[in-house]
């Protein structure tokens, strides 16, 4: 059973990884369909680790380092969608803002796929102060990013 999810995932991460190279959102709703997919498995791999880092479940550096890369890997797919047109209305909480910060809003992007891929290679290492203090830097991009372009 768990062989058969591991497969499962990988197949979904798949179509997600080769889907966002075509991206080409024939309407909003599928732009935001789309963000919020790859959010919600940035999400499922990312509490495991804070979990981890925060003492409140084991730390096994192989899942951890998985978790890692999953999150590294999905970390640059969610932009494009973000930047279509109309996709900050609807049942979204992407905020408005993203279209008058684009830039901003990019960097926040570029500085979220660069420290996540920082974090998938210092987790191979096992070291967990370093894990820690990386972890806690990608954690952060995520909060300012939330508090600057997410709508509540």
């Amino acid at each position: 059973m768990k062989a058969f999810i591991k497969v499962m995932i990988f197949c979904f991460i798949s179509v997600l990884v080769f889907g966002a190279a075509y991206a080409k959102f024939a309407k909003p709703e599928d732009a935001i369909k789309y963000r919020k997919a790859v959010m919600y498995l940035i999400a499922q791999h990312f509490k495991p680790m804070g979990a981890a880092v925060q003492g409140k479940a084991d730390y096994d550096k192989e899942s951890f380092s998985k978790d890692s890369d999953v999150v590294a890997m999905l970390s640059s797919l969610p932009w494009e969608a973000s930047m279509e047109p109309g996709s900050d209305k609807g049942d979204t909480t992407l905020s408005p803002a993203v279209f008058k910060n684009k830039a901003e809003f990019m960097q926040a992007a570029k500085s979220f796929e660069g420290d996540s891929a920082k974090l998938a290679e210092i987790a191979k290492g096992g070291d967990l102060g370093a894990i820690k203090a990386q972890f806690g830097v990608v954690a952060q991009n995520c909060k300012s990013c939330h508090q600057q372009f997410r709508s509540k």
